[in-house]
Order: C-alpha cells, then structure tokens, then sequence
C-alpha cells in the first residue's frame, strides 16, 4: 500500500525588525488596543459606475502591489517585528445609500465612517487597513482606514491616487498607469536604525484620553500662499509659525518645541506605501518685540536646521490636500469628539478648497472643551490678523478671548 504523507504547511511569512518609529506606534497601541489615536483615514470618490467588484478587485490589486497592505505586527521571542504575508483578505463593507432617504444620509454615513475608523485592528494577524464603499444612483465613495504602523499620510496620498487610477483603468478596459515601484521591498529597504536599535523595548504606554475639536478657517488659502511668497517660505511654514503665535499668547513662552512630521523615506520609495513618517521636534523662538515678519523668518530657520533633542510635546501637521469629503458628511462644528494623542496639543490642517479643514487634538488631563473652544476662536481671529499685515508687531495680534 502506498503511504500517504500530509501535505505540508506554507512556510511562514519572513520577518523584520520594527523601525524605531514604528515601535513606539506599537508601544502606544498594545498598551491600549481599544484606542483608535493611531488609525488614519482617507477618503477617494471613485466614478458613480465603480461597484463592488470594481473596488474590490482594485483593493486587491493594490494589496499585491504593496507589501505594507499585507502586513501583520506578531510577537517573536517576545519583541513586535513586521511581517509581510503573501496574501492577506481585503476587508471591504459596501454599503447602498439610495434606498436611504436623503434626510437621513448624513447621519448613517457618520456613523458608518466612525465605525470602520475606530474599530480595532487585530495588530499580530492583520490585515491593519480596511475600507468602507458608500454608493448611491450618482457617485461611489471609498472610506479607508489603516493603522500607521503601515500607513502614514504621504501614503495614504499615494494610495488614494492609484486607487482611483486602478478603479478608472478597469472600467476604461485599459492598464493602470502607476509608477513603477523598486526591485526590493520598503521593509527590507529601509534602515531608520540597526536591528539591535529599532527592537529595544519602548516606553510604557502614556494615558492617551483625549478629545478632538474640528473647526474650519474658510477662505485664507490664497492669503497663506501670498504671504508666504513674502516672506520666501511656504504655506506650510506660514501656518506654523500662526500655531506658534497661538501657543506664545496661551502661555506658551517664547522658546517653543513643536514636532512636526518628516517623511523618512529615500526618494526612490516614494511611490511605495508604508509607515516612513516621523515627529521631528523643531525649537522655535518667538520673537515677542518684533513683526510677524520676524517670526516667519524664525520658522524658516528652524525648518532648515537639525532637530532639536527634546522630545516635543505639542504638534503641528499640514496634511496633503485631500479629496472631497465622504458624501452627505455633516460639516465641522463645535463638537468633542473623544480621541486620543501623544501629544498635550496637536493641530493638524488639510487644505479644503479655498480655506481649511482643521482639528484640534488634546489630552483631556490638560485642557477642557470650554479652554479648547475659546482657543479655537482666538486662533480663528489671530490667523487673519497675522496674515493681513505681516509688518505687525507680534504683541499687537489680538488676545486670547
């Protein structure tokens, strides 16, 4: 008789080390893993005829295309390392809005984009990222949410854009045309630090609690590019340098450290998806007798030096423009929501239009929703004033409320 043997089992995926960035997102998250602080969102409107099949297929895609959409952060020998499986199931929800009466959409559609948002991510199997299809008679939308072990927001940039080139190319009957990625994979590519560095243990999970304020400034992008060309620096600068004078009139002395993100990839790789981003304390000094002017010059100079040692503990983000809203989404307004963060204060502003979307980020054990509110105000005035006149002197800005 001839002996049967049992077929083998697949041999199991290869791993690497964690990047030191990526431990302390792993850190924060195993601490606790019911604490969405370290999901991220992107929204792609996708031509009305994309159906299921069409995102699904295209997601897919995508998942084969970029090792990051395929990994898992197991323990091995009790240390977190990134694994990067063949194929992981793409985790789709679909959901028909056109049987919803249109009163109703922009709450159903809220709900739905919190759920997938804050739902957990089982970390040790994967898949980290997931995605939400809103579709009704007139459009299709895509929802996506991933946690920024693979994903940050130059990425999710990447990845909004060959998702709606995937999607387009297959209802066109042609190719996508997407850049062609390097021969070796980002993992393997990147070295942020040394093995030994990027798999020391990290620091105990900090009390994220924390609250998030959304609020919107309409109409200053063009004053914020006009100031910048002035001043020779950039919108996102202009910016910073408005969120330093905030925090200077809140308290905040006139030696300030903010972290502000910094993309740690090679430019060969800047069409692979993954976690690059780092915080990158700047020291910024305000210049309390002189203009704005002088202000924007500090700025400048701390973007243009090396990080400053100290960890920062309140944060700045100008997020890459993003597309239109999920549809029916109610607008910002003056509403908590609970969140999380690393940091005592975090702003963070995408450009929208012809203004900017913005929230506000804190820790609850430091600031109330009343603080947080009026703060948002002083800023809503101070912005405008800053960039109306940058010879102003930065005393004469208005005061907190």
């Amino acid at each position: 008789m001839r002996e049967r043997t049992a077929p083998r089992s697949p041999a199991p995926a290869p791993t690497t080390p964690l990047s030191a960035a990526q431990h302390a997102l792993w850190a924060a998250s195993a601490g606790q893993p019911d604490n969405p602080a370290h999901h991220l969102t992107a929204d792609v409107r996708l031509p009305p005829e994309a159906d299921e099949p069409a995102v699904r297929a295209a997601l897919a895609a995508l998942a084969a295309r970029h090792g990051a959409l395929r990994t898992a952060v197991p323990l091995h020998d009790g240390a977190p390392v990134q694994q990067v499986h063949p194929r992981l199931p793409v985790q789709l929800r679909v959901v028909e809005l056109g049987m919803i009466p249109e009163r109703d959409r922009p709450g159903l559609v809220e709900r739905l984009a919190d759920h997938i948002a804050n739902r957990p991510f089982d970390l040790a199997a994967g898949p980290l990222w997931r995605a939400l299809l809103l579709r009704t008679p007139t459009r299709s939308h895509v929802h996506l949410a991933a946690h920024q072990l693979v994903l940050d927001d130059r990425s999710a940039a990447v990845l909004r854009a060959e998702l709606l080139e995937t999607v387009t190319a297959a209802l066109a009957g042609r190719p996508a045309r997407l850049p062609e990625l390097p021969p070796r994979h980002a993992h393997s590519a990147r070295r942020e630090h040394t093995a030994q560095e990027a798999a020391r243990p990290g620091p105990a999970a900090a009390d994220l609690r924390g609250a998030r304020r959304e609020f919107a400034l309409p109409g200053l992008a063009a004053e914020v590019r006009r100031t910048a060309r002035r001043a020779r620096t950039t919108p996102e600068l202009v910016l910073l340098a408005g969120y330093a004078a905030l925090l200077h009139h809140w308290g905040g002395g006139t030696d300030l450290l903010i972290g502000v993100p910094a993309d740690e990839r090679p430019p060969e790789l800047r069409a692979l998806v993954g976690c690059f981003t780092t915080t990158r304390p700047l020291r910024v000094r305000i210049p309390a007798d002189g203009p704005v002017l002088h202000l924007l010059e500090e700025v400048r100079a701390a973007a243009a030096g090396p990080p400053a040692a100290p960890p920062a503990r309140v944060a700045f983000d100008l997020a890459p423009p993003a597309g239109p809203g999920l549809p029916h989404r109610r607008q910002p307004g003056p509403h908590h929501r609970d969140a999380a963060t690393r940091f005592d204060l975090a702003l963070t502003l995408a450009e929208r239009g012809n203004g900017y979307h913005a929230h506000l980020t804190y820790r609850t054990a430091r600031f109330d929703p009343p603080t947080i509110d009026r703060m948002v105000q002083h800023w809503q005035h101070l912005l405008p004033a800053l960039l109306a006149d940058p010879t102003r002197p930065l005393h004469d800005l208005p005061a907190p409320p």
